[in-house]
């Protein structure tokens, strides 16, 4: 509980040095309230607290007021979970790596065996489905 109330104070401290004070209505709950909200959902997902960067906590509630404005308000836990769940900087693990889409282990373990000129290597039965054993 120390733990929830110390993080939640210190996003509080960042958002009103970023111009959203505690105090101040988001739209019908308070920026204390999302900060809160924030701590919780990083806590009790065991989410890393050092991703939190200032940088992450300002654009995450630039995030969550511009969806409170689009979205139904009265759901602003459910849009503060959301967001901070899918928020790549906080929970990185949700994302895939950054392959290019004609990337990844099986295409570069093919084009190291066609540039060796192994091209059997590859086939599970040695090449032969490949037709190199043709007469």
């Amino acid at each position: 509980m120390n733990e929830l109330l110390e993080l939640s104070f210190e996003i509080s401290k960042t958002l009103a040095h970023s111009g959203y004070p505690a105090d101040a209505p988001a739209f019908a709950v308070t920026w204390g309230q999302i900060a809160e909200a924030i701590a919780q959902t990083v806590l009790s997902h065991n989410l890393p607290t050092d991703t939190l960067t200032e940088e992450t906590k300002v654009i995450l509630a630039d995030t969550i007021r511009r969806d409170l404005l689009e979205i139904d308000p009265l759901n602003w836990r459910e849009i503060v979970l959301d967001r901070v769940m899918t928020c790549r900087a906080i929970n990185p693990a949700l994302w895939e790596p950054d392959y290019e889409p004609d990337e990844g282990p099986l295409v570069e373990q093919y084009e190291n065996a066609t540039r060796l000129g192994d091209d059997e290597s590859y086939w599970v039965d040695g090449g032969e489905s490949a037709g190199f054993f043709d007469e």
